[in-house]
């Protein structure tokens, strides 16, 4: 079951050998159940540092994380995160990987292990290891072990970023048919604005270190969303106006 997310006057600070460094300062920000959202802003800004926060990775930050209405004080399994590298297990195959952190026995554990292998699309690759599947399959074994404890939350820190731009395209439109069927709530580090408008109901700007939440944009698309639309293209100048670049010809401009 999807589950809500709550940030109140959430800061990071970390120490440093010449002064300490503000990363996140005067966060506020409130996420429905269901809903998915883009996190964008420059690069150091405290957009990983906020998503490791809110997975409880790092508890040594100021104000409040609520999940589900209970504070955050550490990892736990109604919290899945996906990194830029898969991190499947070497000496695991794809179903051992997948089926890694579920509780389950028996046919339950099986049918849930299978269900997500096909969700994923690499059904009969059941048996296959890590080194034998390309970078693109396996983020999609990485997504399925993170949705195999059924979370509430599915956290993603540029999952796509290593992958070449068609591999990347391909399972951005794979992760949004599976956030289509599932509904978690999601949160979307990304350093691409074009995958942050096309996937996100919400794309969430931040400032220049100390990171702050600088605008919220509602993006009203239907999924699937087309990239070539007038639409698109004014979301995309709005949000890059942001950071005074939308004359930039890049889409990763921050």
């Amino acid at each position: 079951m999807s589950i809500g997310l709550t940030m109140t006057d959430v800061g990071r600070v970390f120490e440093g050998a010449v002064g300490d460094v503000i990363a996140l300062e005067d966060v506020h920000l409130t996420i429905a159940p269901g809903e998915l959202i883009s996190l964008v802003g420059p690069s150091g800004c405290g957009k990983s540092t906020l998503l490791r926060a809110v997975a409880g990775l790092d508890t040594d930050y100021s104000g409040e994380i609520l999940a589900d209405g209970q504070p955050v004080h550490g990892p736990d399994l109604t919290r899945g995160i996906i990194f830029q590298e898969p991190r499947l297990f070497p000496w695991l195959n794809l179903w051992e990987n997948v089926g890694f952190g579920l509780r389950t026995a028996g046919a339950e554990r099986k049918q849930r292990i299978g269900e997500l292998i096909q969700l994923v699309g690499l059904a009969g690759f059941e048996q296959a290891y890590p080194h034998q599947l390309s970078g693109g399959m396996a983020q999609r074994a990485a997504i399925a072990r993170a949705l195999a404890p059924s979370p509430g939350v599915l956290l993603l820190d540029e999952p796509f970023g290593a992958l070449d731009a068609f591999t990347r395209m391909r399972l951005q439109d794979a992760f949004q048919d599976i956030w289509l069927a599932q509904r978690t709530t999601a949160i979307l580090v990304t350093h691409d604005i074009e995958e942050a408008i096309d996937l996100g109901q919400r794309v969430v700007v931040m400032t220049p270190r100390p990171g702050r939440v600088r605008r919220v944009v509602e993006i009203d698309l239907p999924y699937p969303r087309d990239r070539g639309t007038e639409q698109f293209a004014a979301y995309r100048r709005e949000i890059l106006a942001e950071f005074d670049l939308s004359h930039a010809g890049a889409a990763h401009a921050v």
